[in-house]
Formats: structure tokens, C-alpha cells, sequence
């Protein structure tokens, strides 16, 4: 309970104020704010998060030296690891480049049918319903086709070819 004095002219009047404090557990916040203005603010600190330099470290001269070299030594061990493998991709590359030129030379029909781009996975069709613990709405169909527009045209077999 909070009370003061204040003189009013002859007489003192006596001002009683109750404080109310609501206590909450966790962090809390200075101000409420609507959640979209808080979503924007979410995602702009999410964007900005990779741009925060970290703290310095306060350190004396000496072991701020030997931080430094632990750092620059991390570094060059870094660099010399991708180079390592960036050499052994390109050397992967060119085993694969050369492996195709003497398969071109040799065999071009075996060739055509390794440089082929793969096809496409064949998919469950999604018009039709797969069957569950319950009785659906209509009845499962078990000579079931696509519609004409998902079937592609094949070419025609020519007694040649075979």
C-alpha cells in the first residue's frame, strides 16, 4: 500500500494507491503487440540472423595471439579439405567423361541407352481411392484405367524393329 502526503492549503489529505503487479513466468515483454506486426518481426529477425557478427571476445594479447593462430589454422585446414575434394570430383568427372567417349567409340548403341535421361517414376494414380477400414462412398474398382488424357500415345511396333 502506497500512501502520500499532499498539503492542500490548512489540510493534509491522505492518498492511498494500491499497486497491483502481475507476476508471469518466462520472459517478458515491454509492450503487447498484434500477432501479424510480431510475425513480420519474426521472420525479418530470422532473415537478419545470419548477418550478426558475433561478440569480441575480450582477451589479453597473448591469448588473444593464440586465438588468433587456433582460428587461422582452422581456416587453412578448411580450404585445404575442399580443395581436396573439389580435385577428387574433378577427377570423378573426368573418369566419367572419358569412360562415355570409349563407349561412344566402341559401342554407340550402348552408348545412346547410357546417356538416356532416366524416365519418369510411375505414380499410384490419385483419382483412385486406395482402400481402408471403412466402406467408401463408391465402390473399389478393380479394373480401373486412367482417363484417356494421362494415357501417353505409343509408338507403333514395326515388324522391322522387332
Amino acid at each position: 500500500m502506497f500512501k502520500s502526503m499532499i498539503p492542500n492549503g490548512n489540510h493534509s489529505h491522505i492518498i492511498t494507491n494500491t499497486i497491483f503487479k502481475t507476476f508471469s513466468r518466462g520472459k517478458r515483454t515491454a509492450t503487447t503487440i498484434n500477432a501479424a506486426t510480431q510475425k513480420i518481426v519474426n521472420q525479418l529477425s530470422a532473415l537478419s540472423a545470419s548477418r550478426k557478427q558475433p561478440k569480441l571476445i575480450r582477451l589479453c594479447q597473448e591469448d588473444l595471439i593464440k586465438h588468433r593462430t587456433i582460428v587461422n589454422a582452422w581456416k587453412v585446414f578448411k580450404r585445404q579439405r575442399e580443395q581436396k575434394r573439389t580435385a577428387q570430383l574433378k577427377k570423378q568427372y573426368e573418369s566419367i567423361v572419358n569412360a562415355m567417349e570409349d563407349l561412344k567409340t566402341s559401342s554407340p548403341e550402348l552408348f545412346e541407352l547410357a546417356s538416356e535421361k532416366p524416365k519418369k517414376a510411375v505414380l499410384f494414380p490419385l483419382e483412385m481411392r486406395t482402400p481402408t477400414d471403412y466402406p467408401a462412398n463408391t465402390p473399389w474398382i478393380y479394373n480401373y484405367s486412367p482417363p484417356a488424357k494421362f494415357i501417353k500415345a505409343k509408338k507403333p511396333t514395326t515388324p522391322e524393329s522387332s
